[in-house]
């Protein structure tokens, strides 16, 4: 199949939003297409996810009609989400690789070999290339740990949503809310919110706007250790549904639904080291990306909401640090830092964090925005705030080089374990991306083989072909 003709299948799947029309585009649906509300290997049932909310097909993500012609006149269409739900991946066949993924054969065998570590590309919500990774055993996912816990995080605001506010500690969780709502005695700011410590800006005396520094905190123990005591206060107030304690939480919302079958938190404590301590797979470490990716909808439910997937994937506080959402690293060209991991550079340039120029930054639509209100995106000139996609790329990051990173406008998701972790991992992120953009590129409808092209307007935030 050609460029052109898979263009303009992803461009009718996206119009009509029913069904994925993977039929109609070269291959057939296989053990992981799943309906909306069932899992694969249901026969198509619809039982619904614990806590899900249904996502109508003819409904956007935000809960308003779809417009058809959306994306199609100036930009990319809308995509309905794919997921292999609670069961086992069905790797995209070799053979199939370049219709399904639009992504070169040859060129992700010569990735592998740039790797040499397990690592995963998932496109379209299909697996569609993977390098030792199929039997890893789990292993310690370090700082990307983090990611995980904002994630959880969000889903415990999901579920409280609706729940009644009587008393200091009860009712909905906020990213808004100040943590002594939930948690009495802190040890940073008295004022600090859920997001100052998502944000890791919650020590700074002053929480000011114009004041704050983002500080790794490396195991924890300085501010996002607390959030466990948050969520478990939370958690509480309905523990028949949402369980005794945040890891039958996380089993029920997270772990169970998305079939993270190889993944432990904690070793399986009632309480949470944010920090790190999550074991997992590459496979496991996709699903969580491709949650993300898919703003927040899993197997036709909303299971995280897509407000707070956008916080996540943004920066928190422009004055804090450019690069930093919620828990979650973000590509980005001015004034970001690695936040003071002892031994990486503090400077005001793009570093091996990001992916680098070939991949666009993460921006907001606009300034001023919750929860910094900062004016403007905080990047010094030449570097600009604007932007024509909202597609910025994000990463979560181990110290032993591991990364999940989410490319919004190519509906992409990459893993690696064990990615060059020189200096706490930091160079993870770039070296992953620079391997496998080659494939990206080669099977690209516009840039086909044309790199500079390519780089110049995906790395701007011009070009978004997959873009929902």
């Amino acid at each position: 199949m050609g460029s052109i003709e898979l263009g303009i299948c992803r461009a009718v799947a996206s119009a009509v939003l029913v069904t994925w029309m993977i039929g109609g585009c070269g291959s057939s649906p296989g053990a992981d297409d799943v309906e909306p509300g069932g899992t694969a290997g249901e026969g198509g049932q619809t039982e619904a996810l614990p806590g899900g909310d249904p996502v109508d097909a003819s409904m956007d993500l935000a809960g308003g009609p779809i417009d058809p012609d959306a994306g199609l006149l100036d930009g990319p269409a809308v995509a309905p989400t794919v997921d292999p739900g609670a069961g086992a991946w069905q790797p995209v066949a070799p053979q199939d690789v370049e219709e399904v993924c639009g992504l070169d054969p040859a060129m992700l065998a010569a990735a592998d070999q740039k790797l040499g570590q397990p690592w995963a590309i998932v496109r379209y919500g299909r697996l569609c290339h993977e390098y030792r990774s199929a039997d890893m055993l789990p292993a310690e996912a370090w700082s990307a740990t983090k990611t995980l816990g904002a994630v959880v995080t969000g889903m415990v605001a999901h579920e409280t949503r609706e729940l009644p506010e009587t008393a200091p500690g009860t009712g909905p969780l906020s990213d808004m809310d100040r943590v002594d709502r939930w948690l009495p005695l802190t040890s940073y700011h008295r004022d600090a919110r859920i997001a100052h410590v998502l944000a890791m800006v919650a020590h700074n005396p002053s929480l000011a706007p114009g004041d704050k520094t983002m500080s790794y905190d490396t195991v924890g123990s300085v501010q996002i250790n607390s959030l466990s005591d948050v969520l478990g206060a939370a958690i509480a107030q309905d523990s028949g549904r949402l369980g005794a304690d945040l890891e039958q939480f996380t089993q029920r919302f997270l772990f169970g639904p998305l079939g993270m079958h190889e993944s432990t938190w904690t070793g399986g404590a009632p309480d949470k080291t944010f920090a790190f301590s999550w074991s997992t797979t590459t496979r496991d470490m996709a699903r969580l990306g491709l949650l993300v990716l898919n703003g927040g909808v899993w197997s036709g439910q909303r299971l995280l909401g897509e407000e707070w997937v956008h916080r996540m994937t943004h920066p928190a506080f422009e004055d804090g640090n450019t690069g930093y959402g919620y828990l979650t690293w973000l590509n980005a060209s001015s004034n970001h830092h690695f936040g003071g991991i002892p031994g990486t550079p503090i400077g005001r340039v793009q570093r091996p964090m990001s992916p680098g120029p070939c991949a666009p930054v993460a921006l907001h639509d606009s300034y001023p925005h919750d929860p910094s209100g900062a004016p403007d995106c905080g990047y010094d000139a030449p570097h600009t705030c604007e932007q024509r996609y909202d597609v910025g790329v994000w990463n979560a990051v181990g110290l032993g080089g591991e990364v999940i990173q989410g490319h919004p406008g190519l509906q992409i998701v990459l893993v690696g374990r064990d990615l060059d972790p020189v200096v706490f991992g930091t160079a993870g992120p770039a070296t992953i991306w620079d391997a496998v953009a080659p494939a990206v590129i080669a099977g690209d409808p516009t840039y086909a083989g044309d790199e500079a092209g390519f780089c110049e307007a995906y790395g701007s935030n011009a070009y978004a072909p997959d873009l929902r």
